[in-house]
């Protein structure tokens, strides 16, 4: 029976990552909830030991047409940085001088996706392939290569995360949910198009990433759609 002292409860809540798209922004992914790993050696109060649950996540809508939303679970796998030496795209692959996407655990079939860090309180610039899934088809120590050309060419920034992705599922967001007195917002939890039988959270590990793609891109400015989520840290 374990005491109040050893309990694996929620040690603080703050809000995930607000973010909006617009027409711009096309399909591409972006994070509603990132990492959270463990501070239980930082001398940070209070001390978290990695982790979250999302307990809320809602989507609002100032479109005046009806959208559909991605929701993405994804884990990280590779961090551009020191083990992977500089980390590269061209068009169909991504390219490590030094590691193994192998000993990383990748394999062909795996949705993949890159992210920028997300550090709260300042912005990160995202690079020019985030969000953008890549199918792998094959994978070597060195490369993974994905279907089609998805990618831009480019030196991807150290601390970029490759993340695993699954897709969830599609919800519909109808037009002007919750900007219209008479649309309410959409919650993704507890969603009828969501066949998990746990559906008023979503618990993440300390590597787990959320996030959040348009089915087809917003309508013109100045539609938006915004999504928040609230976290419990562990």
């Amino acid at each position: 029976m374990s005491s109040p002292d050893h309990a694996i409860v929620p040690s603080a809540f703050r809000g995930g990552l607000p973010c909006s798209f617009i027409a711009s922004d096309g399909t591409k992914a972006k994070l509603v909830a990132d990492v959270t790993a463990s501070q239980a050696g930082s001398g940070t109060q209070p001390r978290l030991i990695g982790g979250s649950s999302i307990i809320d996540l809602t989507v609002t809508s100032t479109d005046a047409a009806a959208k559909e939303v991605i929701v993405w679970y994804g884990t990280v796998y590779t961090t551009a940085g020191g083990a992977t030496g500089t980390l590269s795209t061209t068009i169909s692959s991504i390219v490590r001088a030094s590691g193994s996407f192998i000993t990383d655990g990748w394999v062909p079939g795996d949705l993949a996706m890159m992210f920028a860090p997300a550090v709260r309180g300042s912005a990160i610039a995202a690079g020019a392939n985030d969000g953008i899934l890549g199918i792998v088809t094959a994978v070597s120590a060195t490369a993974l290569s994905v279907n089609g050309s998805p990618f831009s060419a480019t030196t991807v920034a150290a601390t970029t995360r490759i993340c695993r992705m699954a897709h969830g599922f599609r919800a519909a967001i109808p037009a002007l949910s919750g900007s219209s007195a008479a649309v309410p917002n959409v919650t993704l939890l507890n969603n009828g198009n969501d066949a998990s039988l746990l559906k008023y959270e979503k618990k993440l590990g300390a590597d787990d990433v959320v996030a959040l793609s348009m089915g087809s891109a917003v309508s013109a400015l100045p539609a938006y759609i915004s999504v928040e989520a609230v976290l419990a840290l562990y």
